[in-house]
């Protein structure tokens, strides 16, 4: 081989070369289904959907809304995150004035009557800035800013969203109400109240209730107690009641659901009805009859539910004992 090939192929072996590497590809945001008012870290299916923004109980509208501002760029977490001085005293300067606070604000927060009621749109979803970073990664990578257009005065503003904290979420998406409504007015419930008194929603007087009876959903609404969305049951007397939340003691079942779980659990239906357990029954019942255990703790002869100081064991899937 020849000087002239060696330092040939020197030159082609030794090239240092570039190349372009992408990005991390952010994970492609799933379409919003409507099953979900509140969802969690998918906070970008919030795009492009329209949000109600709840009224307050009566004892709360006094400290209005918290989380409503301008500018989320001069938020004070952004701020301490860039760690910008003059920013801070900015910062300091609006807190003084409130000049960053939608709708201001007899406090640090908005005024409630400027902003109960009101729709608005969300128009895009912000990062905390530096949230990817390592050491910011908790808890501002769990935070946002929805960007929101209010429907009436096509203002832009901000709402502060922790995707960890479904409790203090105010707002109900439009579409998931849409298709609550649909999936339950007009159909017959058969509906489980475990507390002495139930009452009717237009009188306030006892109902005559039965457990196991049948009603039919006639509304869906928002009650004016604690502003929570409840469906309004009729039974043939023209009484009405309402549920309370999936976690409340009033329990309902679409009829053709109920009527396919009384022909598969036969007596232990009636059990479920009563908000009762007993040995023999299922995973699938006793989910049925108290709803999930607070804990499950597994093991190598059974698992033990645990429902406050109740405890539940099961071997094989089936319920064994119970104190």
């Amino acid at each position: 081989m020849t000087l002239t090939t060696l330092m040939v192929l020197t030159n082609i072996n030794g090239q240092i070369t570039t190349k372009s590497v992408a990005d991390k590809k952010e994970p492609e945001t799933t379409p919003y289904d409507s099953t979900r008012n509140f969802v969690g870290e998918d906070v970008r299916q919030y795009i492009g959907q329209e949000l109600y923004l709840k009224p307050k109980s009566e004892s709360s509208r006094k400290y209005g809304y918290r989380g409503f501002i301008k500018d989320y760029k001069k938020s004070l977490r952004v701020l301490i995150l860039d760690k910008d001085s003059a920013g801070l005293m900015d910062y300091m300067k609006s807190v003084l004035n409130k000049s960053n606070v939608y709708k201001c604000c007899d406090s640090y927060n908005s005024k409630y009557d400027d902003l109960s009621g009101r729709y608005f749109k969300v128009i895009d979803v912000h990062k905390y800035p530096k949230a990817g970073d390592y050491l910011y990664s908790y808890p501002y990578g769990k935070e946002f800013y929805l960007q929101l257009e209010d429907k009436e005065t096509k203002e832009t503003c901000y709402y502060e969203y922790d995707s960890r904290s479904e409790y203090f979420f105010p707002f109900i998406i439009v579409g998931y109400w849409e298709k609550y409504k649909n999936d339950n007015i007009g159909k017959q419930f058969v509906i489980r109240y475990l507390e002495d008194e139930l009452l009717d929603v237009n009188t306030g007087e006892q109902v005559e209730f039965t457990n196991g009876s049948t009603w039919k959903c006639t509304e869906l609404t928002i009650e004016e107690k604690y502003y929570i969305m409840v469906l309004i049951f009729e039974n043939d007397k023209g009484q009405q009641i309402k549920s309370n939340g999936n976690k409340g003691t009033l329990y309902y079942w679409e009829k053709s659901v109920a009527d396919k779980y009384k022909g598969k659990f036969g007596s232990y239906w009636t059990t479920i009805l009563e908000g009762k357990v007993k040995i023999g029954m299922t995973e699938e019942m006793v989910r049925l009859s108290w709803g999930d255990p607070d804990k499950i703790n597994k093991a190598s002869y059974g698992d033990q539910w645990v429902y406050g100081n109740q405890y539940l064991y099961f071997e094989n899937g089936m319920l064994k004992s119970f104190n």
